[in-house]
């Protein structure tokens, strides 16, 4: 072998010794995509607390929906820093209407949903109609919700009659969970309508309503979460469960799943004192 032919070989192993550290190191730290943005845009802004307002303000339209009837709260700056919004449909009690329950909807909204609320019907189908509405608005360059909402991320959920409007409208494609508070199904065939993680909120001294409850929980064949508040009644179980309202919304529409284990775990949050709390399909 002449010297030259040794010469370039003996370049040619040390070039090799020299790349193996810089191998070895993209073998166990391979390269990576750059990380995709989270589906539907930038994610709320954390809370560190649910049973107290979140970090938007709140603006509402009290003639709103597709025939101004219905009210619309909503982050007054909607959209900002690439947060898209997740919906809610809230149904009112019996003889009720949104204003009745504008705490609720201030709250939830302050959070950074966007909410709409209706005088409810058995049929529900003011429901519906509200979710055609955000997701054509959603659509519209016109609108103030233009490319705004997360037309994926839908739950809808009510009091008393708006807990029965919630049932049936619970088959609806297009809904990631429902919430009934101090509302189960008359006939026990609401849960037949459930596709999707319902919750279930009731109250202790509500003698009407928590057993068919307890019905309802008994024939749902969904993930299903159901808690009866101590001392609660009728009206003010929707007050007192406005807390796991605001954590179930967080971790179901939000993709917070740190929430589960506030409401699905053996020392959960909202298992302890004050609450009787199951759930079953998980």
């Amino acid at each position: 072998m002449s010297f030259i032919q040794m010469t370039r070989k003996a370049l040619l192993f040390g070039l090799f010794l020299g790349l193996m550290p810089l191998q070895a190191a993209m073998a166990l730290n391979p390269p990576t995509d750059p990380e995709e943005p989270p589906p539907g845009g930038n994610p709320l802004p954390p809370v560190s607390r649910v049973d107290a307002d979140g970090p938007y303000a709140v603006t509402i339209d009290t003639r709103a929906g597709p025939s101004r009837a219905g009210w619309v709260a909503r982050p007054t700056n909607l959209g900002a820093n690439g947060v898209v919004h997740p919906i809610f449909i809230w149904g009112p009690g019996a003889a009720s209407r949104p204003s009745d329950y504008e705490d609720h909807l201030r709250r939830i909204a302050s959070h950074g949903f966007v909410v709409y609320s209706e005088v409810s019907s058995n049929s529900g189908d003011e429901m519906g109609e509200a979710i055609d509405w955000l997701i054509a608005q959603n659509g519209s360059s016109r609108s103030d919700y233009y490319q705004k909402l997360d037309t994926s991320k839908i739950g809808a959920g009510g009091h008393s009659r708006g807990s029965v409007a919630t049932f049936a409208n619970a088959s609806d494609a297009r809904l990631t969970t429902t919430i009934h508070v101090a509302g189960g199904s008359f006939d026990g065939r609401g849960p037949d309508n459930l596709r999707r993680p319902a919750a279930f909120i009731c109250g202790e001294d509500d003698r009407t309503a928590t057993p068919n409850c307890e019905r309802d929980y008994r024939n749902t064949r969904t993930p299903v979460w159901f808690t009866v508040i101590d001392d609660a009644s009728h009206t003010s179980t929707a007050r007192d469960g406005l807390a796991v309202i605001v954590g179930w919304l967080r971790w179901q529409l939000a993709g917070e799943t740190e929430r589960r284990t506030m409401l699905i775990d053996p020392s959960c949050d909202f298992c302890g004192t004050g609450y009787e709390t199951q759930y079953k399909n998980w």
